[in-house]
């Protein structure tokens, strides 16, 4: 009897050290990967849906316009950032890509490690509260519109100091698809020294 005690006590412990090793946030992660790629598949179709059927669609022939094109989706450009509110809020004449100047609300700048390297950006807001942040990375003009690309971050994604920013949703101004447009143009501060393969591309 003490032989199979003891045979039963090793079995117990071995299991419960399989389930303590078992990696249950794999489940977690996966789900959230999976719902967050289908949430941009989702986007970007009702985006290309937008731009064919749309009156203010920038696409000038929209029976020939066939989709936008996208890097696949990746978590890797989910990134994190702290943001740095400022203590007060500005309007900056930002400038725009047909020369002339339009206000917008300057509200701080945002900080991540990205690629091994601090990056600091400058944000803005929208009047709905949503964030926009204007930038160019180093896939432009050659995969990317060369005039950078924007992205648009819900204020829901802010949790205290912390800005969940989803690059697999940066998309192009209006005016990469027809010059009639003016568009927002990234700040120096907002210019990438790497590639951001997420979002739309050429």
């Amino acid at each position: 009897m003490k032989f199979n005690k003891w045979i039963l006590i090793l079995v117990l412990g071995a299991i419960t050290l399989v389930i303590i090793s078992l990696p249950k946030n794999n489940a977690v992660s996966l789900s959230k990967t999976q719902d967050d790629s289908l949430a941009v598949i989702k986007h970007r179709k009702e985006k290309d849906i937008s731009m064919k059927e749309q009156e203010d669609s920038p696409i000038k022939n929209k029976e020939n316009f066939k989709g936008l094109h996208y890097y696949p989706f990746s978590s890797a450009w989910q990134i994190e950032f702290e943001l740095e509110k400022n203590s007060k809020v500005d309007k900056i004449a930002m400038p725009m890509s047909d020369g002339t100047k339009e206000d917008m609300i300057y509200i701080g700048d945002i900080k991540a490690q990205i690629n091994g390297q601090e990056v600091r950006l400058k944000l803005y807001q929208h009047d709905n509260g949503d964030f926009f942040l204007p930038f160019k990375d180093k896939t432009a003009p050659t995969e990317t519109y060369g005039g950078g690309r924007y992205l648009d971050i819900p204020l829901i994604n802010l949790n205290g100091k912390k800005l969940k920013a989803d690059f697999n949703l940066a998309y192009f101004p209006f005016c990469a698809y027809n010059p009639e447009y003016a568009c927002p143009v990234p700040p120096a501060s907002n210019l990438l020294n790497f590639s951001i393969p997420a979002g739309e591309k050429n």
